[in-house]
């Protein structure tokens, strides 16, 4: 049996988990990692930038030593590594979006007990997002995209498509990617209005305008057009319920030519629903924020695109917790 005192030790981890939370949202959202790059600083001269309590601004930035993230010396406080390449503002692996879009969900996951007990997911508060929420979490998919991006275009072999389908591609990372790899290709991004402004101005800071089209609509509802051949659809279907993702692979199958590729991207589960952790943990997100949504295993994400008339597909792992399925249309 292993110490009593690691078990203890893991419980309190998890437990007390919410502080190191805490902690990141705070300073993300002071911007304190911006102030450190310029030049290490003391708790005072941080707390007088920020207009905060001196001694509460030792405590928080004793805080970010304690997390790794800044380091301390002589007094002074500095970002180490990481926080410089991920939380100052600008640069090309900043998560500040996401970290933001994450905070947004507090209040919510504070009634899992109410989700998990009904079945049904908890009322956003206030509502709707607001313009700078809905822009947190799309540019917060770019966060998290960029670096995802690179493994899709590692595990697969895309030179010879022409046309890509980027189904609900908020700011059209994976698209651009794609095309900045294949400059044979072009693609279309299919989501809602409000999102392709967005992807419209990270397709124009590309450079890409040219060989992008955009396709207002919703996947419950409109046609994703004709004549494709390669639709790809990431971490959509784990927000949606069997029957709307039975619905959605049909629609992807009309979508395509013959011969055409579907590319399912999600944090596809084991078969026995014991790993990876992220994966199970992120299906209460789902269950709390989309009521339906869920993560699912292969086997499935494999129904769903048989129903719809492709072929037997195979599935591809890039990381722990994400997973390709990729399925084609008969020529």
């Amino acid at each position: 049996m292993q110490d009593i005192r690691e078990f203890t030790n893991r419980i309190s981890d998890i437990s007390g988990g919410f502080r190191q939370a805490q902690i990141l949202f705070v300073a993300t959202e002071a911007d304190l990692f911006s102030l450190l790059e310029e030049s290490p600083k003391y708790a005072g001269e941080v707390a007088e930038a920020r207009g905060w309590d001196a001694r509460g601004t030792r405590m928080l930035l004793d805080g970010l030593v304690a997390l790794g993230l800044v380091e301390k010396t002589g007094g002074q406080y500095r970002n180490r590594e990481i926080a410089s390449v991920c939380l100052v503002p600008g640069r090309d692996a900043y998560q500040g979006n996401i970290i933001r879009h994450t905070r947004s969900g507090w209040a919510t996951w504070e009634r899992l007990e109410e989700s998990v007990r009904t079945g049904t997911g908890v009322p956003r508060e206030g509502g709707e997002r607001s313009p700078d929420e809905l822009r947190d979490f799309i540019l917060g998919m770019r966060n998290i995209g960029l670096l995802s991006a690179r493994d899709v275009l590692g595990a697969l072999d895309l030179s010879r498509y022409r046309h890509v389908l980027d189904v609900g591609g908020g700011p059209g990372t994976y698209a651009i990617a794609f095309l900045k790899a294949h400059p044979g290709m072009k693609a279309t991004l299919f989501d809602l209005p409000d999102v392709i402004a967005i992807a419209r101005e990270q397709v124009a800071a590309a450079g890409l305008l040219e060989r992008f089209s955009f396709l207002p609509g919703n996947y419950d509802t409109d046609s994703l057009g004709t004549g494709y051949d390669l639709v790809f659809v990431s971490n959509i279907i784990h927000s949606l319920g069997e029957e709307r993702n039975r619905a959605l692979a049909r629609k992807c199958h009309a979508a395509l030519a013959p011969g055409g590729t579907l590319v399912i991207k999600d944090f596809l589960v084991d078969e026995e629903r014991t790993g990876p952790s992220f994966s199970l943990i992120f299906a209460l997100h789902m269950l709390i924020h989309a009521g339906e949504g869920d993560t699912y295993t292969a086997s499935q994400v494999a129904d769903w695109t048989r129903a719809a008339g492709f072929g037997e597909g195979r599935l591809i792992s890039i990381t722990p917790q994400t997973r390709l399925w990729v399925t084609e249309k008969e020529a």
